[in-house]
């Protein structure tokens, strides 16, 4: 269990990097990050597939794809919400609204408890109830004192349940999942290469961006890596619970390194909101206690 513990923060520490990274890729614009990204991890996405030893699951996905062709429009409707998401994750920092986004990253674990009451029926414990209460609270004074909430909070909180509820109904979960999204998005930028760039463009970005252009996709590979290994090691109640590292990394990032500041009209609102992922994180931790307390028990 320690080791699916290290290995669990030490991915959101990489994704923590990552969030930063596309400051260290200055001129680049968001939309080469995004394809250098894409096009540099993909390859890395398969020597981990080969490593996990997984083309069997690869296998009965292009099996899937033959015989239904509709769970191929799916699969693209899938790529293309996570598309969007990875484009905020670079727009964001570059462009002053690195918290603003890792507030959405703050919402995402609430409105999957939202999402699951709503359209799966699940039923909200007590604290649940609460933290769904205060991050209500916090979105309503945010948009009394703002007269707006932020865009990309709410396309973060809101659009990676659907992702996740789409995925579900796809039946895609795990590294085919993730292979899936990556392989299509991967052939999008290949394409939009091949067309939008020539190359001495390709040649200047590798130039002068010829240690941190590999280094992008290797970070992400390992930081998908590690996610894995640590989602199979750790109780589903731990790792939803490490979950909630990322996302103080992410204000932790905006704050030191992007120097970023909660300005006085958005303290009661983000206050709000952080206090009800504690609310959802003292229920994670009570679960976790009374696991190991019924396994110690048997």
């Amino acid at each position: 269990m320690i080791k699916g513990v290290v290995l669990s923060i030490l991915a959101s520490c990489l994704f923590g990097l990552l969030y930063y990274y596309p400051v260290l890729l200055r001129p680049l614009s968001v939309v080469d990050i995004f394809c250098w990204r894409l096009l540099t991890s993909f390859p890395a996405i398969i020597v981990l597939i080969v490593i996990e030893k997984e083309w069997s699951a690869i296998g009965l996905l292009f099996t899937r794809i033959k015989q239904q062709p509709l769970f191929l429009l799916g699969l693209l409707c899938s790529s293309l919400l996570l598309t969007i998401q990875m484009i905020i994750f670079i727009w964001a920092p570059l462009n002053g609204h690195g918290l603003s986004a890792s507030l959405g990253y703050f919402l995402l674990p609430l409105s999957m408890v939202i999402f699951g009451q709503l359209f799966y029926k699940e039923k909200l414990s007590f604290l649940q109830k609460i933290a769904v209460v205060l991050a209500i609270l916090g979105v309503s004074v945010e948009i009394y004192i703002t007269g707006a909430f932020s865009w990309e909070t709410a396309v973060i909180a809101l659009g990676y349940p659907i992702y996740f509820m789409i995925r579900r109904k796809l039946q895609i979960e795990g590294i085919a999942g993730t292979f899936s999204d990556f392989f299509f998005i991967f052939l999008g930028c290949l394409i939009y290469c091949i067309f939008s760039y020539d190359l001495s463009k390709v040649m200047s970005d590798i130039r002068h961006f010829h240690i941190y252009i590999p280094m992008l996709g290797i970070i992400t590979a390992i930081a998908f890596a590690m996610y894995f290994v640590a989602r199979r090691l750790l109780p589903m109640g731990l790792f939803g619970l490490l979950g909630y590292v990322e996302p103080v990394l992410l204000t932790f990032v905006s704050v030191i390194f992007l120097h970023e500041s909660v300005s006085a009209q958005h303290i009661i609102s983000y206050g709000l909101i952080w206090l009800a992922v504690c609310v959802l994180a003292l229920e994670g931790g009570i679960f976790m206690l009374r696991a190991i307390k019924r396994k110690r028990i048997r």
